[in-house]
């Protein structure tokens, strides 16, 4: 995450919300480990005692901030378009060679090599896109999923809110997780860490 520690979050936030400060929340690992303890996947809930409680897009929405319609959703770009569309954002040419050998997602290390080349507009979004790939819709270690890039590639082109997918994904890694009581959480934790704590803390603080 050293490469979003200098980032003007003033900037990215009238396009990007809060996605900068996001990025910059350090998650507890073992208080993420313990939460999901708590979930249960047939009410799709975290219950403690008497009391059940859910994040729900509002909620979400208002911890990132995004500037858009919360309830748009978006239809998946086609497998072979996502590369291409990418490539004309970030401005990078054979970005291909960047896939993984599965084809599942891009190395970031060969993204961070190109976002030191870069300055204005473009290296803005290539570090957007970074936090896409490896906060918000995290897959393997150093890999940009392409399940990011579809969510990206839309959001520049289309503005619609990335929310419903962020917490769709949070879901189903808590259900996974709890029914099989092995795996890492492959989802945005530092949402569901601030979403944790926002009852004790207002929202500004849980963000800084």
């Amino acid at each position: 995450m050293t490469h979003f520690q200098n980032v003007d979050k003033d900037v990215f936030f009238r396009k990007y919300g809060r996605l900068v400060e996001i990025a910059r929340v350090e998650v507890l690992s073992p208080a993420v480990r313990s939460l999901v303890h708590f979930w249960d996947p047939d009410y799709q809930c975290f219950s403690f005692g008497n009391i059940d409680l859910c994040p729900t897009m509002e909620e979400y929405g208002m911890l990132t901030e995004f500037l858009n319609n919360l309830y748009r959703i978006y239809l998946p770009l086609r497998s072979d378009k996502i590369i291409s569309e990418l490539s004309k954002l970030l401005k990078i040419s054979n970005l291909e060679k960047f896939l993984e050998k599965n084809a599942t997602g891009l190395k970031w290390r060969m993204l961070a090599i190109e976002l030191e080349k870069k300055s204005g507009l473009e290296k803005k979004r290539l570090i957007t896109f970074g936090i896409f790939g490896l906060v918000l819709f995290p897959s393997q270690t150093g890999v940009v999923s392409l399940e990011a890039a579809v969510a990206y590639v839309e959001y520049e082109n289309t503005q619609i809110d990335p929310v419903a997918a962020i917490l769709a994904k949070t879901i189903l890694m808590l259900n996974h997780c709890r029914r099989t009581g092995k795996g890492a959480m492959r989802c945005c934790t530092q949402l569901l860490y601030i979403w944790t704590v926002k009852p004790y803390r207002n929202k500004k603080t849980c963000l800084q």
